[in-house]
């Protein structure tokens, strides 16, 4: 049996799914955090750009009329996406925040003000580089991620019962919660005989600490690399 352990938020968790069928795997969902909008209203501008690092930044959010023009500069397509059904103007879109603040660096030479719509949980690298850099960044909270409180019955049993083949780990901050729900529920021993795969070594991090061993870490930050990781494990 080929059972792969999703922690995503429902929405990307269900894409993940999809993907993981076709490949000839059986997906066991469990999201370690869900996201939920918080109440926001925008300042008014003007402001040279806007920056959002995820689709759930902008979703249901669509640009005052004093913004309309507003360029906006995103991390990644699907974010891009989002941001311009809801009418907003997308100008830069790069794989990942480091790359969006080397190209915004560039992209702004003088001293710019930047509307950056972000989530309550986040690493600060986008806006601390970018005001090292002599910029001014007003940060709007649109949304925050929600712990869960347990995993799911069907992961719990899929870990008890030695099913899975691996478990999937696309951020530090879910990384954690599961290793901690996990610890609570009695079956992080469990998880010391099944393979961790991380997006990145800073996912992978927590992973190594609790449970000792080594997480297969994907080349590039991507579900596309993360589940080509997977597909070798199919092959062993």
């Amino acid at each position: 049996m080929r059972r792969v352990l999703v922690l995503r938020a429902r929405d990307d968790a269900g894409r993940t799914a999809a993907r993981l069928r076709e490949m000839g795997f059986e997906p066991v969902l469990s999201p370690v955090l869900e996201p939920a909008r918080l109440e926001v209203s925008l300042p008014e501008g003007p402001f040279d750009a806007a920056l959002v690092t995820s689709a759930r930044g902008v979703e249901r959010l669509p640009p005052p009329k004093d913004l309309w023009e507003t360029p906006l500069h995103a991390v990644g397509a699907r974010t891009a996406k989002a941001a311009e059904a809801q009418g907003w103007r997308t100008y830069i879109v790069a794989g990942k925040a480091a790359a969006l603040l080397a190209l915004l660096k560039a992209r702004y030479r003088a001293p710019a003000r930047f509307l950056y719509l972000a989530g309550r949980d986040r690493k600060e690298d986008l806006e601390s580089g970018l005001r090292a850099a002599g910029h001014e960044v007003v940060v709007v909270e649109t949304y925050e991620a929600q712990a869960a409180k347990a995993l799911s019955a069907e992961a719990l049993a899929a870990i008890a019962g030695g099913e899975l083949k691996a478990v999937l780990h696309y951020s530090r901050r879910s990384a954690e919660i599961f290793l901690a729900l996990a610890r609570e529920a009695g079956v992080l021993e469990r998880l010391r005989e099944v393979p961790q795969l991380a997006l990145s070594a800073d996912v992978a991090a927590p992973l190594e600490r609790e449970l000792g061993v080594k997480p297969l870490i994907a080349a590039t930050p991507d579900e596309s690399a993360l589940l080509g990781l997977l597909a070798t494990l199919k092959q062993a």
